[in-house]
């Protein structure tokens, strides 16, 4: 895959904190549709909600070709720094617009019940080795 900015190839990396393809020379990102998919079980995002308001802001068609070779790339108007793909759903984010859009986000936490499970076992087993002594 090649940049879209300027043609250099993209390499398989964490892509500002999250996995993606990264321009060494302009710093952007490429994630494919299944990555921006994977973002909703890092952080409290949906990607359904962002692709549909992707596919309703205003775009324009840019002279960038997808980095898939699939299209050409659209500029939205209202997410400064991101350019995708109509046709395979990549998402192209110029240098530090996928970090800025990433803080618009919580992490996900664990759920309570689950991180509380060691802690119950181990009250469980010293209960009944009290019992059994």
């Amino acid at each position: 895959m090649k940049c879209p900015v300027d043609g250099d190839v993209l390499s398989a990396e964490k892509a500002e904190a999250h996995t993606g393809y990264g321009c060494a020379s302009c710093k952007g990102s490429w994630l494919p549709k299944s990555y921006i998919d994977s973002i909703q079980y890092t952080k409290e995002f949906d990607p359904h909600k962002f692709f549909s308001t992707l596919k309703s802001s205003g775009h324009d068609a840019t002279n960038s070709k997808c980095p898939v070779n699939c299209g050409v790339l659209s500029s939205i108007s209202d997410f400064n720094g991101i350019s995708y793909c109509p046709s395979c759903l990549g998402v192209w984010f110029e240098s530090k617009a996928l970090k800025n859009m990433l803080n618009n986000y919580q992490t996900k936490r664990e759920d309570a019940a689950f991180a509380d499970i060691p802690n119950a076992s181990v009250g469980i087993f010293d209960l009944l080795g009290a019992l059994f002594k």
